[in-house]
């Protein structure tokens, strides 16, 4: 398990608002080589007796001399023209004729070029049966929202299914998972679909400011319209989260689904559609839906014949998570939603046997982070550090329970820098300050125009607010009960992982010993979420057309004995 990470409270400080963004990266035009080509065929028309012209004529030898033998020109029989008729190798053909005869060739020909272009698509591993029906090898991936690795002890006895799965002989279970930094939603979700940290996929935090996004409406913009530079990613929003221009990177489900197969997507974080015009198959936006109901869905789905099955099936389930926040980690309202779920696991486990896929279909189930209970003693009030004058000076405040700051244009930010990394040096270790350049190198958070050059970034439990939120909004009582969002190495902020379905099986058998933390019961170490992505795609048949990703090369390899 993590150890809790010590923060830094002050580092040099740098000029945090120079730019390190790359050049536009257009394309600049190369000289044609038409021009030329032109100059050489107007030269070789003209019937002109010069040096020049007679230079031109032997350099067109010269050049049609390397193909002397492989190729000759169609020519008219003794220059005799005869309609309809055409002379091709020194025999006189009718048109039709020769038309009919390259027919093959060109059929050929394209028959060539579309193999080519399906060998570029991996074909299946293999075609499974579960008795009755033929079955691609699938994944089904879920997300526990919240499920932090304690409740598999402290309340281990609302959870039966969810621990029958890691006992099982084909089931497993790790340590702990962890996180990207900020240990958030959006940021995880996305982390966990393409195996990017946040500041390569673009999504840094549940909310933040982008000041150089532009809006597929603003690109459609006619030439006497303005289009305005600068947005609010709002997690909550549809319309300030669903264009495919906040999120970068590709996706599992695009990458099944540009492959040539099908995906589902039911409700996890991110848009219907990519940049790129790819969407799932199947999509399920965010609504408020039973998890009972997600199973239906998801068994909806199996159940289709094989051409139209997803391959790939994705499902959210946030009850957990919106419990924690509303009542705390150790609330009624966690224990609750801890049953919930768990009865979901019964019934998806009890639909799976019933359809004979238990060791068919691949099932992991992950969580995207914990949960650290707020308390109103522990509370940094920015207005206090800052001053009156400095908190209207803010611009934008990006995420939470950490804070990015951006400031107005013509203020002093590094006055205010000063001002915080002092409070920051002075707070015993309950909060600290970064700028890009001093940024905890582990986190991987310190590159792209998204993140904000100022970051306040509290220790496990403590919350940054100011007088009126706290004293007017929340009347003296701190919301929410519960958060994550925290440096991703304390054991509060990890997430878990069990999966069950054929590749356990291979990895009991032939994984090194070295990738467990226990052996009775068999128990993983724990790893980063990264690795998910690599993970779903060998098992997907799609490890060599994977996209790039932040996740470590080979790292399943001695998990199913490949090295």
């Amino acid at each position: 398990m993590p150890t809790s990470p010590k923060l830094q409270t002050k580092g040099k400080i740098k000029d945090h608002m120079a730019s390190n963004e790359a050049d536009d990266g257009s394309l600049r035009d190369d000289p044609s080589a038409s021009d030329d080509d032109s100059v050489i065929h107007d030269r070789a028309n003209m019937r002109d007796e010069d040096e020049a012209g007679m230079e031109i004529a032997q350099e067109r030898e010269a050049l049609l001399a390397r193909n002397k033998g492989s190729f000759q020109t169609m020519s008219m029989n003794d220059g005799r023209k005869r309609k309809g008729w055409i002379v091709f190798l020194g025999v006189p053909l009718p048109k039709p004729l020769l038309y009919l005869l390259a027919v093959p060739p060109i059929l050929l020909i394209l028959s060539l070029i579309s193999d080519l272009t399906i060998s570029q698509v991996p074909k299946h591993l293999t075609t499974l049966s579960n008795g009755t029906h033929e079955f691609y090898p699938t994944v089904l991936l879920i997300s526990l929202d919240g499920f932090r690795p304690e409740y598999l002890s402290s309340h281990k006895d609302l959870l039966p299914n969810l621990l029958s799965i890691s006992t099982a002989h084909n089931g497993i279970r790790a340590e702990s998972m962890q996180p990207v930094f900020p240990s958030l939603t959006f940021p995880n979700h996305w982390s966990l679909m393409t195996g990017l940290h946040p500041e390569s996929h673009g999504i840094v935090a549940n909310n933040f400011y982008d000041p150089l996004f532009t809006t597929d409406q603003n690109t459609r913009l006619g030439a006497g319209d303005k289009a305005t530079q600068g947005a609010q990613f709002v997690y909550i929003k549809e319309d300030k989260s669903w264009d495919s221009n906040w999120w970068w990177g590709e996706p599992i489900w695009s990458l099944v689904e540009r492959m040539k197969r099908k995906s589902a997507v039911i409700m996890w974080p991110g848009p219907p559609m990519t940049s790129t015009g790819i969407s799932p198959s199947y999509f399920v936006p965010y609504r408020k839906l039973a998890p009972s109901e997600k199973v239906k869905t998801i068994f909806s789905y199996l159940d289709h014949p094989i051409s139209e099955r997803p391959e790939f099936i994705a499902s959210y389930f946030p009850e957990i998570d919106q419990a924690g926040h509303k009542g705390g980690p150790n609330s009624q309202g966690v224990n609750d939603t801890l049953k919930l779920c768990d009865d979901m696991l019964e019934q998806l486990i009890k639909g799976l046997h019933e359809r004979n896929l238990q060791d068919i279909l691949n099932v992991i189930i992950v969580s995207d982070h914990g949960m650290a209970e707020t308390s109103n003693d522990r509370i940094i009030y920015l207005d206090d550090i800052l001053g009156e004058e400095g908190v209207d000076a803010i611009e934008h405040k990006d995420g939470w329970p950490s804070v990015g700051l951006r400031f107005k244009e013509g203020t002093n930010s590094g006055y205010y820098l000063e001002i915080l990394l002092e409070a920051a040096e002075q707070s015993n270790g309950t909060f600290a300050v970064y700028t890009p350049e001093t940024m905890p190198e582990r986190w991987h958070f310190s590159h792209g125009h998204r993140i904000a050059p100022i970051y306040v970034v509290p220790t496990i439990g403590w919350a940054i607010t100011d007088h009126h939120e706290h004293e007017v909004l929340f009347q003296g009582d701190y919301q929410p009960k519960g958060n994550h969002g925290y440096d991703n190495l304390f054991p509060e902020m990890q997430a878990i992982f069990f999966a069950q379905g054929p590749f356990v099986n291979k990895l009991k058998e032939k994984g090194a010993l070295d990738i467990y933390e226990s052996h009775d019961p068999p128990i993983l170490k724990n790893f980063q979420n990264l690795q998910i992505f690599s993970l779903v795609t060998k098992l997907l048949g799609l490890s060599d057309v994977e996209p790039l990703h932040n996740g470590t090369i080979g790292f399943w390899n001695k998990y199913l004995g490949e090295e």
